[in-house]
């Protein structure tokens, strides 16, 4: 029997919102910039003719060339001879070079069309792994590298999924003496999804466990597991103990093969599927939602029976469920209520969070259709307006904001294809926990600390939430998904750098960054207090913090190929240097 899967909703903790705050206020202060010549270009393909599809491009166009060690926080990228070359800070820049080799990946294979860019995971303080894009898995024992150990060595080497079939690295994880690696790569196949699309292409990852000690070269391949799905990943990685998967994408994986525990094979039903028949209506305002049922006109109050909670919704008429499903988010059950009159059924649903714009009523439904309310887009519309302002004030009282909101009115929508957050058990190949990520678009994903899950950065309204996942209680079978930190209105304003290439942000969340494809840095920062007076022009009230935003210009034209920050700088990397802007 099918193990039921559990709905886990994304709460923001509101101690970590504020619905008061201002929005960015442009600095004129000075970022200063050091400038490192690369002794050589970094490694960099294209996507060949036959890697067309838009999976490909969102692969090779934000792949992020310059790695960073979660130990050290070291940056490190690849040349095109295949030399890593670590960035010391330490060394004075007077030196000849503040890059330093510490290995050249082996192997080096004639470039082949459907091959990767090179990609780099830190599975530990001592092991790396290195993919070469052509095939090519080497596990690498690097030594304490705290201690800034230079002599890196190959451990392992092998071609996991094929010879010389490419791909990259996802995420990687070294625990209780097995190497555990998350390995993608695009395959031309024609696969349906759960909501009866179809796909040329589909991602596939392959999750390997490796056996073997960091300082012995007793290594061997354990376990081979392969998920498949249809659409797009924004974020993978392992739980902790490597029990399970996480994984964010527009369409959901599944397992396909296993070779320690077999995939159960689900037989396809070839029954012909009609579309569905829209069976509700469903308008909704700031603080409540109004779904319409047409129903029979000999029906009567005591053939209708409504079930709400605060996560599902249940509507049976004459015994018949004509509706039923896990609600988007949370609403008041107690203030659920229902009327009948000239053949329609109206139910009143009381939002728990006023303001919150439902993109869909139940999760994965399509028998219901929205109804827009002109006055809740008026009001949005109204609501977001203070963010954003088309005047400069002066610097005597306060500085201008740094955007326009009529860049924001057509690049504000969320995407209205649902995406999904998935815990998947490696045992019996199940989704154990689903987080609907409707109305919640993925932003950025940054590591906390090194050995944890990376976080997931969120939009939550106009905020862009992070979300720290650590492992599940099998005793309660509590996911825990905690939200951590929040960027103000930053799920708002970044929507409208339409030219973004990377955004990122340091393990504490003191700034985010947006980096355009060449040029352009934008710079928002936490909210912090005001050592002077500073009023509101508009209202007169005090001002306790101003959260600063800056607009940084580099001194080239070349693309960004990589972009890297921490607590007190933001690198960035191009084809002639390396960029080091310091925050603090």
């Amino acid at each position: 029997m099918a193990k039921a899967r559990i709905l886990v909703d994304l709460r923001p903790d509101v101690k970590l919102l504020d619905s008061s705050f201002d929005g960015y206020k442009l600095s004129l202060e000075p970022v200063p910039i050091k400038r490192s010549a690369l002794l050589s270009k970094p490694d960099s393909i294209t996507p060949s003719a036959d890697q067309f599809s838009f999976l490909h491009t969102k692969l090779f166009g934000l792949h992020n060339k310059l790695y960073c060690d979660p130990w050290t926080e070291n940056v490190y990228y690849i040349d095109e001879k295949w030399k890593i070359l670590c960035f010391d800070s330490d060394i004075s820049p007077g030196m000849d070079s503040q890059f330093a080799e510490v290995w050249e990946v082996p192997s080096h294979h004639e470039r082949q069309p459907g091959h990767y860019n090179l990609s780099i995971s830190f599975a530990s303080p001592d092991l790396v792994v290195i993919a070469d894009g052509a095939g090519t898995l080497h596990i690498v024992n690097t030594g304490d590298r705290l201690l800034k150990n230079r002599n890196w060595d190959v451990a392992f080497s092998c071609e996991p999924i094929g010879e010389q079939k490419g791909f990259v690295i996802l995420n990687s994880q070294y625990y209780c003496g097995e190497l555990h690696c998350l390995l993608l790569h695009i395959s031309e196949q024609e696969i349906e999804g759960s909501d009866g699309k179809k796909s040329k292409f589909a991602s596939v990852v392959d999750w390997i466990t490796i056996e073997g000690e960091p300082s012995q070269q007793n290594w061997g391949l354990k376990t081979m597991r392969q998920l498949v799905g249809g659409g797009s990943i924004d974020f993978a990685c392992l739980e902790p103990s490597c029990t399970a998967l996480f994984v964010a994408s527009d369409r959901p994986l599944k397992f396909t093969s296993d070779s320690e525990n077999p995939v159960a094979e689900v037989k396809p039903d070839k029954k012909v599927e009609l579309k569905p028949q829209i069976v509700f209506s469903w308008l909704q305002k700031g603080d409540d939602i109004t779904v319409n049922v047409p129903v029979a006109d000999d029906v009567s109050k005591a053939d209708i029976k409504v079930t709400a909670t605060p996560l599902s919704l249940q509507i049976s008429i004459r015994g018949k469920v004509v509706l039923e499903g896990a609600l988007h988010q949370r609403v008041d059950s107690d203030l659920t209520c229902w009327t009948l009159s000239s053949g329609k059924l109206e139910i009143i649903l009381s939002k728990e969070e006023n303001g919150v714009v439902w993109p869909e009523l139940i999760v994965g439904c399509q028998k219901g259709e929205e109804i827009m309310d002109p006055a809740l887009v008026e009001e949005v519309h109204q609501r977001l307006s203070h963010l954003c302002s088309e005047t400069v004030e002066t610097a005597t009282t306060d500085v201008a904001p740094a955007y326009n909101s009529q860049e924001l009115e057509d690049c504000d929508a969320f995407p209205r294809d649902t995406s999904v957050l998935l815990r998947l058990d490696s045992k019996d190949h199940t989704i154990s926990h689903q987080v609907s990520m409707g109305g919640h678009q993925w932003l950025f994903n940054v590591t906390l600390r090194p050995g944890a899950p990376p976080a997931l950065c969120v939009r939550h309204d106009v905020d862009a939430c992070v979300w720290q996942m650590y492992e599940m209680n099998h005793d309660s079978f509590v996911w825990p998904i905690t939200h951590v930190g929040t960027f103000l209105a930053f799920g708002y304003v970044q929507a409208s750098k339409q030219h973004r290439k990377f955004t990122v942000c340091p393990p504490d969340m003191s700034y985010a960054a947006v980096c355009d494809t060449s040029r352009h840095v934008y710079l928002y920062r936490q909210p912090s207090a005001v050592g002077s007076e500073l009023r509101n022009r508009s209202t007169g009230r005090r001002v306790p913090q101003v959260a600063k935003q800056q607009l940084v210009q580099l001194e080239s034209d070349c693309h960004v190929l990589g972009c890297h920050a921490t607590s007190n700088y933001l690198f960035l990397l191009t084809d002639e240097a390396l960029f080091k802007l310091i925050l603090k």
